[in-house]
């Protein structure tokens, strides 16, 4: 099997999508604008049983939930991608929704390592044995942190 990723702009060419609401769709293309979203054709065709993706954990894990920002900036960007509001209009927007979620709630912003006193931005050392590298050619998973980070 050739591998094969599916984005934002091409997740609807999943066959297995015609199984999900119109309204389904519309909340992966609105949760998706503001969280990056990747999945390939492994987890889409073995990993998750679509006869019961609602309450499958590799579709909950793996695809954009409603759930995952809150009802404002759902809406905000919902009302957006309704009115047919441009590119640079939906990311500007998705870029200050971004501003105001917290990726560091436990202060872990503090855990940037320094090397001959300059900070390692794209590295935390979290744990004791642990320290997590964040390339800016990674920032698109193939699942959300609430897999990596469970």
């Amino acid at each position: 099997m050739k591998y094969r990723a599916y984005t934002l702009k091409t997740f609807k060419n999943i066959p297995q999508i015609s199984k999900l609401s119109e309204e389904q769709i519309f909340d992966i293309e609105v949760v998706g604008e503001v969280l990056p979203f990747k999945a390939n054709n492994y987890v889409v065709n073995e990993l998750i049983d679509w006869d019961n993706f609602e309450n499958d954990p590799i579709f909950i894990l793996t695809f954009p939930q409603k759930d995952m920002l809150s009802a404002k900036h759902y809406d905000r960007m919902a009302e957006l991608i309704r009115s047919g509001a441009s590119r640079p209009e939906i990311t500007k927007a998705a870029n200050q929704i971004r501003m105001e979620l917290n990726p560091n709630p436990a202060g872990q912003v503090h855990n940037v390592p320094e090397l001959n006193g300059v900070k390692l931005v794209g590295i935390q050392h979290k744990y004791a044995e642990t320290m997590l590298f964040f390339p800016s050619q990674g920032q698109t998973c193939h699942a959300y942190c609430t897999f990596c980070f469970r």
